[in-house]
C-alpha cells in the first residue's frame, strides 16, 4: 500500500475552520445555510446588469443619473456578461442612503437590474443578481417546496433540480432592486423547511500562485536530489510510486479553475472541457490574456510521462480535464465568478464520471449552494482538494476550509512549510509548492516564452495532491472518498506540528 501513495505530509489538525460574522445592526447581511454573515457596503459604486449605454444618454435618463446621485461618466463593464459598476457621483449633496440610491436608478430603468455593491473577504467586490439558490429538506416534496417559493417571494422557477442536487431550485426574481432580492433570500432561508437560501452573487477570489522564470524542469517535488539544495528524498516518491502505476485514463481529475489550454501537447487531459462562466467559449480553454492560472495547476496533475516535451505531472497516466469557473481579471490571479458557476462544474464533473476535483483558488464569498454540492458529491464518490491559500496565514481559506474538502498547503525543498503557506485548523495535507515545474500556456500567452514555467504556491501543491489521489483510485476505483483519505493520510509522512 505504502508505495503506491506519494508521500505528503500530513500535519495533523483537525476540526473545521469556522469563522463568525454576526450581523451587526442595520447591516445587510446573508445567511450561510442557518447563520447570519454581514455584507460589508462598498459606498462608492453600485452593480448594474444591461445598464443604459453612456453614449446614448437621453435627457431624461442624464436626469435619472442625477436624481440616483450616480456618475454617469463612470461606468465601468464589469467580465461577467453584461455586467457594470457605476461610481458614485461624490459631489451630490445631500448624499442619499445606498438602499434609496439603489431603488431610485431602478425605479428610473437605468439599468434592468441594480445591486449595491458589498466588501468581500478578499477585498473585491460582491454584488446581489436576480437569480436565487434554494435548497429544501429532505422532507419537503415539489409541491409544498413550489408552494413555499410562491408564497414567500415575488419569482420564477428557473431550474428544478439546480446542480443535480435534490430539492434545489433556481429562482429567479421580478425585483429589478439588489436589496429587495436580498430580503427574499434571508425570508426564505429563515423558513425551517429551507436548508439554504442565498442570492446568486458575483464575487471575486485569487488563484495561490507566484509564478517564477522559466529554467530547464528538475521537478524535486517528484524525486528530490538535494538539486535546490533541499534535503534528498524530501519528495512524493513519486517514481516509486510509477513502479505500481503511473495512473489509469478511466480516473478524471477535473481542474476548477480559469481553464485549461486545450491542444497542449504536454497534458493528458480529456478534451473538450467545459465553461460555466457567461463567456461564450464552451470548451474550457483560456479565454482572455490572464487566463493563465488553469494550464500551469493542470500540468501538476498529468503532464505527460516520456514524451521528450517539458515535464511530467504527478498522476500523468490518469487525465485531467478543464472546468473554466472563474474569469481572470489580471495579472496577480484574481477572477470574478458566482457562486452557481462553481456548482454547475461540479454538476458537470458529476456528468462525466470524475473522480477527483481540484481547486487552487481561494474566494471571497462564502455559499451555502457551494459547500452543499462539495458535500453532495463527496458524499457520492468525488474527493476534492483545494488549496490553502498564499497569506502565510494561520487559517485556511474557502473553500478548502469546508469539511468536505481536503485543503492543501505548500512544502519547500527541505520539508519545511512556505512561508508564503496558510497552515491551521483544517488543514489536511501538504505538498511541494516552491520551484515546481510545470506546463505553461502556449505561445506568447503564458507566463513565459515556452510551453513549460516555474511556479510556487499553494495552487501547484493542491493539483499535486489531486493528482495522489487519481492514483490511488486508478489500483482500486471501487474506493469511496472517505477511503481515499484515509488511505492518503495513513501513507503520509507526519512532519509534525507547527513551529
Amino acid at each position: 500500500m505504502s508505495r503506491i501513495m506519494c508521500t505528503l505530509s500530513l500535519l495533523v489538525l483537525s476540526c473545521v475552520l469556522t469563522v463568525s460574522a454576526s450581523a451587526v445592526g442595520g447591516e445587510p447581511y446573508y445567511y450561510y445555510f442557518k447563520e447570519k454573515r454581514v455584507l460589508p457596503l462598498d459606498a462608492t459604486r453600485v452593480a448594474a446588469l444591461h445598464v443604459v449605454d453612456a453614449n446614448k444618454i437621453t435627457t431624461a435618463q442624464a436626469s435619472a443619473f442625477a436624481d440616483a446621485q450616480l456618475d454617469k461618466s463612470g461606468i465601468s463593464p464589469w467580465p461577467v456578461a453584461g455586467w457594470s459598476l457605476v461610481q458614485i457621483d461624490a459631489a451630490s449633496a445631500p448624499a442619499k442612503g445606498m438602499k434609496d440610491r439603489v431603488a431610485t436608478a431602478a425605479q428610473a430603468g437605468l439599468a434592468e437590474f441594480v445591486s449595491p455593491v458589498f466588501v468581500g473577504t478578499d477585498g473585491g467586490p460582491v454584488m446581489v443578481t436576480p437569480d436565487l439558490l434554494v435548497g429544501f429538506k429532505e422532507d419537503v416534496d415539489a409541491a409544498e417546496a413550489d408552494r413555499i417559493i410562491a408564497e414567500t417571494t415575488n419569482t420564477d422557477i428557473i431550474e428544478r433540480g439546480f446542480g443535480h442536487m435534490t430539492g434545489a431550485y433556481r429562482l429567479r426574481s421580478r425585483a429589478a432592486d439588489g436589496y429587495a432580492v436580498l430580503d427574499e433570500a434571508n425570508r426564505l432561508a429563515q423558513d425551517p423547511r429551507v436548508k439554504f437560501a442565498e442570492p446568486d452573487m458575483i464575487f471575486t477570489g485569487s488563484g495561490s500562485l507566484v509564478p517564477n522564470d522559466p529554467r530547464f524542469p528538475d521537478c524535486w517535488g517528484l524525486e528530490n536530489t538535494a538539486q535546490f539544495g533541499g534535503i534528498a528524498g524530501m519528495d512524493m516518491s513519486a517514481v516509486e510510486a510509477w513502479d505500481i502505476t503511473i495512473g489509469d485514463p478511466s480516473i478524471i481529475v477535473v481542474v476548477i479553475d480559469t481553464g485549461v489550454d486545450q491542444t497542449h501537447a504536454d497534458i493528458h487531459q480529456l478534451t473538450p472541457g467545459t465553461d460555466t462562466t457567461s463567456d461564450a467559449s464552451t470548451d474550457g480553454g483560456p479565454v482572455n490574456q490572464f487566463d493563465n492560472h488553469g494550464t500551469a495547476v493542470a500540468g501538476c496533475v498529468s503532464a505527460t510521462i516520456n514524451n521528450s516535451l517539458g515535464t511530467v505531472g504527478i498522476a500523468p497516466g490518469c487525465l485531467s480535464t478543464s472546468a473554466r469557473t472563474f474569469i481572470a481579471i489580471n495579472s496577480n490571479g484574481n477572477w470574478t465568478s458566482t457562486a452557481s458557476w462553481t456548482v454547475d462544474s461540479l454538476a458537470w464533473a458529476e456528468s462525466i464520471g470524475a473522480r477527483v476535483s481540484n481547486n487552487s483558488n481561494y474566494y471571497g464569498f462564502t455559499s451555502s449552494t457551494i459547500a452543499t454540492k462539495y458535500a453532495t458529491t463527496r458524499d457520492n464518490g468525488m474527493v476534492h482538494f483545494a488549496c490553502t491559500g498564499n497569506d502565510g496565514a494561520s487559517s485556511i481559506a474557502y473553500p478548502s476550509s469546508l469539511p468536505s474538502v481536503n485543503a492543501v498547503g505548500a512544502l519547500q525543498e527541505s520539508g519545511h512549510i512556505t512561508n508564503f503557506s496558510n497552515y491551521g485548523v483544517g488543514l489536511a495535507f501538504s505538498a511541494p509548492g516552491i520551484d515546481v515545474m510545470t506546463t505553461d500556456r502556449t505561445g506568447p500567452a503564458g507566463w513565459a516564452f515556452g510551453d513549460s514555467v516555474f511556479a510556487e504556491g499553494t495552487s501547484f501543491a493542491s493539483p499535486y495532491a489531486a493528482g495522489v489521489a487519481g492514483l490511488y483510485l486508478s489500483r482500486y476505483p471501487s474506493a469511496t472518498a472517505v477511503q481515499v483519505e484515509a488511505a492518503m493520510q495513513t501513507s503520509a509522512v507526519d512532519l509534525g506540528a507547527m513551529p
